[in-house]
């Protein structure tokens, strides 16, 4: 995380710690772990200091974000979205993906190699 004008942060606590602020998105955004899904939000209530936080960001980087599954961004756009009350993209916020998306696949246990692909980043409507 770097300063109030944008955040830094990745989706792996190794890429998180080679960053300035050590965050993971997971941390930051408070994504839920055992219950995400397609209809899910972020636990950041309106009123905390992260929506005010989030108030003062103009950019979001979001390393390693291939290896995310998609519902994780998904959550904060909807989060974002609602916090602002804002229907653009990410509440209005620029959000960079960054990572190398042929390097790693999201984790998904007993799955086809298929229907991993189908839960990236590049097969969701933010994309």
């Amino acid at each position: 995380m770097v300063g109030s004008s944008w955040l830094s942060l990745a989706s792996s606590g190794i890429a998180a710690a080679l960053m300035e602020g050590d965050c993971t998105a997971h941390s930051m955004f408070k994504i839920p772990v055992n219950d995400l899904n397609s209809t899910s939000y972020c636990h950041i209530p309106k009123e905390s200091q992260l929506a005010a936080l989030l108030h003062q960001t103009h950019a979001i980087l979001w390393d390693e974000v291939g290896m995310q599954h998609c519902h994780g961004p998904q959550a904060l756009d909807r989060t974002l979205q609602d916090i602002f009350g804002n229907s653009k993209p990410f509440g209005g916020i620029t959000v960079i993906f960054g990572g190398d998306f042929q390097q790693i696949l999201p984790v998904i246990p007993k799955r086809k190699k298929e229907d991993v692909i189908n839960t990236t980043l590049q097969r969701s409507q933010l994309w």
